[in-house]
Parts: C-alpha cells; structure tokens; sequence
C-alpha cells in the first residue's frame, strides 16, 4: 500500500509544481510590469529562451537580440525581467558617471564562482566604488606613464620573436602572440609574479584556445550557477587524464596560479621582500578600504583571474584586427608606414618609439580608433540595475514612453553604438580616414556613439595601459616590420560567439602573417 500512497503524493506534486509553472508564465506574460514591452513571448515567459542561443547555439544571442530590434524596435523585452535598448542617445543615462546604477547579480554571476567575487563583477555600486578605489591608482595615467618601459620591454620581446620568424620565414600567428604579450604586461601589474607567456615556443597556441572554451562557460554558470564550482572540484588528476593535448594540465596549473600568487600577496601584505614595486593584488590584500573578508586568497585570486582575463583579451583581439585590417587595405598600411618614418628621421632601429611620440601620429591614431571600435572589445551587453528609482525610456520612433519600476535590469551594447550607420556609414567597412576627414559635428556623434571602454564609474579601469599597450606595439611593429597576410581573412576576426567579448569561429587559426 506504501508505493500507490507515494505515486499518489509525487503526482500531487508534479501537478502543483506545473500549476505554479503555468501561473508564473501568465503573471510573466499579462501582469508582470514589463508584460506592455515589445518581444517574443517565449523570452518573456522564460530565461529558457536565452538560455537555447547562449549556451546550446554557442554565444548567439546577441545577434537574436540584434534580430529582435529590427523586428521589434529600440526596445525589447530580451527575458523575464531585462529589457534590450538600442538608441545611442540613452547610453549616457544608463552609462554615465551620474547614474550610480547596480550590475544586474544575476548576469554578472556568471563571472565568479564564489561571493563576494570580483571588483569587475560588483553588483552593488557602492561597494564597486570601494573595492575600485584600491586598485585604481595602479592604472592611473601617471602610474601607468611611469611603467612605459616595461611595457616597452615586452614589445621588444615580442619584436625580438617576429625578427626570428623573419629570417626562417615560417608564418607566425599574431592572435596568440599579442594575448601573450597581453597577458604578460597585465601580469606585471597585476602579479606578485608576472608571467612570460611570449617566450613559449608556439605562444601558448592550446593554452590559448583553452582560455576561450573556458570563456563560453561564461553562460553556462549564468544560467546554471553550478557550473564552475563543480569544475573546480575535479582533481587535477582527472582533468589532465581527460585530455591528452596538455592545455587542461596548462589550465589546472593557471587557475592554481591565481591562489598561489593571492596568498603570496595576502602573506606580504604590500611590502615585497626583493624590493620589486608592489603588485594590484598586493594593493587589494593590504588596502586599509576593504574589509576583510575582501582580502582572503580566493577573492583576491577571482580579482587576479578577471583582471588578466579582461586585460588580455581585449587588447590580444583588437591588436590582431589592426594588423589584418591594416594589412587588407595597402594603402592604409602604406599610409602608415610612411607617418611613422617621417615621426623617426634619427631614430634607430635598437630603440622603441616612445608613447609620447606616436600618441601624436594622427594616422596611426585613427587606425587604432578604427580596430578598436569595428573590433568592439566588449560584445556583450552590459546590464544595470537602478535599486532606489523607477527609469523611463521613450521610443524615439514612436514617442511611446516606457515606465520600468525599480529593480528592473535595463542593458545595452557597445557593438551596436559601433556599427550603427547613422553615425558611422558603411559600418563594416575599416576606415579610418573617417577619423581625419568628419566636420566637427560628424566627429562629436562618433565621439559620442565611441564607447571601447564603457564610461561613467564602471567604465575599464585598465583602458590607460590597454591605450598605450595598442600605441606601443602596433606603432614600433610597423615601423620595423611589414607583413603579409597568410592564409587569413575577415572571417578570421570577426565576431561568430558572444562570449562577453567576441570570438571568431571556432575553426579559425586566428592571425598569421609572413614577416617581412
């Protein structure tokens, strides 16, 4: 008699949790304060939606959510509880030093795998405006202009590994060159002990694809937020014996490198015993801002995993479509050469170019702007909060105003002011006479649409050392070198997975060029 009494309450059950079910979907569909905004149904009624195109398609929702605006309108309801707006114009509300706006938790959570987490993935602005202030200093203009020349010493580095494919004559491949160059100058910033990923002998070709499969389960711990911890817990053992390449066993030792250097920080508490300057992990585990439950090794160790993460990337990607879009177009890549060798009559070839001298290269200047901005850094839409307020949005095509109650995730993306044709015409097209050639009004609206690193106080807290990181090396690399592309095309570069920033196709060999 036991097993009908048990079928009889598991049916009860499973009819109770679907009765719930169906109630949750018609609040979320007719009384839910977001039920009058534009979209698909099944958004609204189910993360489930965005769940299918992040995670079972690989990083496409964003080009769905780009579908969606032109279906729809500058406004779309994208889940249960965000909505997606595309008119520039509102970026400066969502986005600007005055707005003081939370990060949506439950987006940002697919970036840590514990609390409190990273500064970067910070809901509270509060507590993001404290837990910046301590690492700020060390990506301020002055430090950052102050650490030129390790910077420049990396370049060098990297020139020194371009020289030796020059005289084999064996192609190289610049994506993951430059995301070593990347890693190893945020390492210095950032570690008691830098890295030096460019002296591997194939620049850390599967450690590299590693990372960016380690990327695309961004959105599996968002949607299931089990995703990392369960990671994390298989032995080491285990994880090396699952893959024979060698790029987990790369992988067990990097993210096992975090804690070592976090405890390393948390032991010398700011004061390096060689004497070496201090470190941002060092500046995180002796900061007199933050509690201490902000300095145990394994916050300070998601600080250092998403601080390198961010910081190379980022400057990895756009370095790589400067050289592939410079070098597409030949007299772009003409053009530039010229400039720099007229910027260095006396200069010779044993000493880099300065910062200073070819962040006054105006050519060079808009090139740069130019990958930066077709490039986007950021492919992923950036999702706030607003706790204390209700927000509006008024359809400019329209005129119907939108009412959002407080708490409500309200998001929009970078990529979508960068390729927007009313103020950058042929959006897809590199072009950075445009840069040079636009009136003063035209320039303002690109100005204004230019978002790379974000604004207001959650804009890129390391956008000095990527600015003059991209400066250092794409303006010396050009001035010793020229290139020729190999077996490499805009496929090659641009964005095919959204994975919070943007990832070429996943059976793309990246960058490679034959050095001249």
């Amino acid at each position: 008699m036991v097993l009908p009494q048990i079928s009889s309450v598991l049916t009860w059950a499973v009819t109770a949790l679907l009765f719930v079910l169906v109630l949750l979907i018609l609040y979320r569909l007719l009384l839910h304060p977001l039920a009058g905004v534009p979209g698909p149904k099944l958004a609204a009624a189910s993360a489930a939606y965005e769940f299918y195109y992040d995670c079972i398609l690989g990083g496409k929702y964003h080009f769905k959510i780009e579908e969606l605006h032109r279906q729809y309108g500058p406004v779309v309801r994208i889940n249960p509880w965000e909505v997606h707006i595309n008119d520039p114009p509102y970026w400066d509300v969502l986005y600007s030093n005055s707005s003081k706006l939370d990060k949506d938790r439950w987006f940002y959570g697919g970036f840590v795998s514990t609390d409190p987490g990273a500064t970067v993935a910070t809901p509270s602005h509060d507590l993001h405006r404290v837990r910046r202030a301590a690492i700020s200093t060390y990506f301020s203009s002055a430090n950052v202009r102050k650490l030129e020349p390790v910077v420049l010493s990396r370049v060098q580095k990297l020139c020194d590994r371009l020289e030796e494919h020059r005289k084999s004559g064996q192609p190289i491949n610049l994506s993951n060159a430059f995301r070593c160059l990347a890693t190893d100058v945020v390492t210095y910033f950032a570690f008691p002990k830098p890295r030096s990923m460019l002296d591997t002998p194939d620049f850390s070709k599967d450690f590299t694809r590693l990372l960016r499969d380690f990327s695309s389960l961004i959105t599996w711990q968002r949607h299931l937020k089990v995703v990392f911890p369960i990671l994390m817990s298989i032995p080491d053992a285990v994880t090396v014996w699952m893959d024979s390449s060698g790029g987990s066993k790369q992988m067990v030792e990097y993210q096992r490198s975090f804690i070592d250097q976090s405890s390393m920080a948390v032991r010398r508490q700011g004061k390096p015993e060689d004497g070496s300057t201090p470190s941002i992990l060092d500046a995180i585990a002796s900061s007199p801002l933050l509690s201490e439950k902000d300095k145990t090794p394994q916050r300070i160790a998601e600080e250092a995993q998403l601080t390198v993460g961010a910081g190379t990337e980022t400057t990895g990607a756009t370095l790589a479509a400067f050289i592939y879009y410079v070098y597409s177009h030949r007299s772009v890549s003409d053009r530039l050469k010229a400039e720099l060798e007229a910027a260095a009559p006396q200069w010779s070839e044993k000493s880099l170019l300065d910062h200073k001298t070819l962040e006054e290269l105006p050519y060079l200047q808009a090139c740069i702007t130019e990958s930066l901005r077709i490039a986007s850094p950021v492919s992923g839409r950036l999702p706030r909060v607003n706790p204390r307020a209700d927000m509006s949005f008024a359809d400019p095509t329209t005129g119907k105003i939108y009412l959002f109650p407080k708490g409500t995730v309200m998001s929009m993306s970078m990529h979508d002011l960068h390729y927007n044709a009313d103020f950058f015409p042929s959006p897809s097209s590199f072009e950075p006479q445009r840069w040079l050639d636009a009136d003063a009004e035209s320039l303002t609206r690109m100005q204004q649409s230019f978002t790379p690193y974000s604004r207001g106080g959650r804009n890129c807290v390391g956008q000095e050392l990527a600015k003059q990181e991209l400066t250092l090396t794409a303006g010396n690399l050009m001035l010793l070198f020229d290139f020729e592309l190999y077996q490499t095309t805009e496929r090659d570069v641009i964005m095919a997975h959204d994975w919070f920033a943007p990832y070429a196709e996943l059976d793309s060999e990246g960058v490679r060029v034959i050095v001249r």
